[in-house]
């Protein structure tokens, strides 16, 4: 799309910041069709890597985009993690937990090939404007209840962004900040932040193999407790490239930390060397823990490291940015299609919040047990572990995600209903004489799935046009293939939601469970809690 240099060209969103999270909003955004524009400073998607982790949920959703496949191939799947003690003796090997995504549970990818393979899919909606090479300077609200945002443009050079003296308007109904721990949107909202304690350096540094040989024995994932320096390693990131993280102590500098010599110096014993393989980052980051209180003020809302920072002991950083965008995305697209009031994106802040508040306390747990620096109390964890004292956090190969717990979800009288919250599974079915996944038959719709026809044939009018309005897809699993219809291949649907107690589940377009029900009472009451949250415009009869 060509962008106008007027304020009369006002978009329906306005998107702060081009990293994952901000790509993933302009995709989900422009699929739906919604004219949107994104500001980012840098002229280019940023070449260097940050994040390297991503789980079978978020391949998930790069599948509903198009381009998990692309994703898969270019990354590596992480099948264990090795722990070593403070002597440098293995501990532990934690094998990566079985996943029920239609994906392995966790990928070691390289994030600017990512960031290439999303950016292809945003320009393709035909919808989205991406305009790079410029700042957002300022915000200002609207008289007509719009946004406001001033640009300036620039240019890189030596890794510093120069303004050029050019500016722009833009107009927009809503704005969301995706621009990462320094958001313009963040501080134009002037919102409190929770800190929950966490704060260290790191020195993280991405190697590329010149000899494919190089490091080849290394473990899948790699967690060195040794007080002195502890570590993570990961063989790749990527195909070509390996990473690890190094703890920075209090008294050395980050300058000292981040020249070149010793980054050889610290990748040394794993055969890594100037002549073999070639340094593509070595820099020291902070990490800290923080979340926003309130990711909503009126049509501005935040997402990604704009509302949340967590260190990198659980790999969540990235994903739980994915997850933002899609749980706002399919909000907004309901808001601005006049399904629902705007009230109903009151549930995106509780709902996104209170699971990164759980997420990012499972990976301080892990952090404060891996990176301990003090010798007696390494000691003490070395001799707790072999005992086998560990939380289910800890027994996990990335970690645990919680469920939802907050937000759109069935509810009675005590609360949210089980299985609500949790995250659906999928697997492969039948459907024309042809085998795949079901999402790539669904999309990232509303869908009801059930494995009873007649608690599909129970369905009430007025619940047939609320799941019409939502855009919904309503499908019958059965033992055999009929002809509009679809096959469990395997039973594996029908055995998922007997664990469940459920003959007939309502799932989001993020994949996340709505609700579940067992009978025609219990379908009832799933709609009625489904109406009364969804703050429709114009309500059923």
């Amino acid at each position: 799309m060509n962008i106008s240099d007027s304020r009369d060209d006002t978009f329906d969103v306005a998107i702060v910041g081009y990293g994952p999270t901000g790509l993933a909003l302009a995709y989900w955004l422009g699929k739906a069709g919604h004219k949107t524009v994104v500001i980012e400073r840098w002229p280019d998607l940023y070449a260097l890597p940050r994040a390297g982790h991503v789980d079978g949920e978020i391949m998930r959703l790069f599948q509903r985009m198009g381009i998990a496949e692309t994703i898969a191939g270019d990354s590596s799947v992480t099948g264990s993690n090795v722990i070593l003690d403070s002597d440098g003796v293995q501990i532990a090997k934690v094998s990566a937990e079985e996943s029920d995504q239609g994906w392995h549970a966790h990928y070691s990818l390289f994030q600017p090939n990512l960031e290439q393979a999303l950016d292809a899919k945003v320009r393709d909606t035909g919808h989205v404007s991406v305009l790079q090479g410029w700042l957002a300077e300022s915000i200002e609200r609207c008289a007509d209840g719009g946004v406001q945002i001033n640009i300036a443009s620039g240019k890189e050079s030596s890794g510093n962004w120069i303004p050029t003296g050019l500016r722009k308007v833009i107009a927009a109904r809503w704005l969301i900040g995706a621009d990462g721990a320094n958001s313009v949107v963040q501080k134009f909202l002037q919102g409190t932040t929770q800190d929950l304690g966490y704060n260290a350096r790191a020195l993280v540094i991405f190697a590329q193999r010149l000899d494919p040989t190089v490091g080849a024995t290394m473990p899948d994932g790699e967690v060195g407790m040794m007080p002195s320096r502890p570590y993570i390693a990961f063989r790749e990131s990527g195909k070509r490239f390996a990473r690890w993280e190094f703890h920075v102590h209090e008294n050395e500098s980050s300058s000292d930390m981040g020249k070149e010599s010793k980054a050889w110096e610290l990748i040394g014993p794993w055969g890594f060397t100037p002549d073999n393989s070639r340094l593509i980052r070595h820099s020291v980051f902070e990490f800290r823990s923080l979340i926003v209180e309130n990711w909503r003020d009126g049509n501005i809302l935040l997402a990604g490291d704009a509302a949340h920072r967590m260190p990198p002991f659980q790999g969540q950083g990235m994903c739980s940015g994915q997850r933002d965008a899609a749980a706002l995305a399919w909000r907004l697209d309901l808001v601005m299609r006049g399904v629902t009031d705007a009230a109903i994106l009151d549930s995106y802040t509780g709902e996104r919040r209170s699971h990164v508040l759980g997420i990012t306390e499972n990976t301080l747990e892990r952090g404060r047990l891996f990176m301990l620096t003090d010798p007696e109390a390494a000691r003490q964890r070395d001799a707790r572990m072999r005992e086998g004292f560990a939380t289910e956090n800890q027994k996990r190969s990335y970690g645990s995600v919680p469920p939802l717990t907050n937000g759109l979800l069935m509810k009675g009288t005590g609360g949210v209903v089980s299985p609500a919250g949790r995250l659906s599974a999928q697997f492969t079915v039948r459907h024309r004489g042809q085998e795949s996944l079901l999402d790539d038959y669904i999309g990232a719709h509303w869908h009801v799935l059930a494995v009873d026809k007649s608690l599909l044939e129970s369905l009430a009018a007025t619940e047939r046009e609320l799941l019409k309005r939502l855009g919904a897809l309503t499908l019958f699993l059965g033992r055999n293939e009929t002809r509009d219809g679809f096959e469990d291949v395997g039973g594996n649907y029908s055995r998922w939601l007997s664990d469940l107690g459920c003959r007939l589940v309502l799932i989001r377009p993020d994949s996340y469970i709505f609700g579940g029900a067992s009978d025609a009472n219990g379908v009832r009451s799933l709609f009625n809690s489904l109406r009364a949250q969804l703050h429709l415009k114009v309500e059923l009869v």
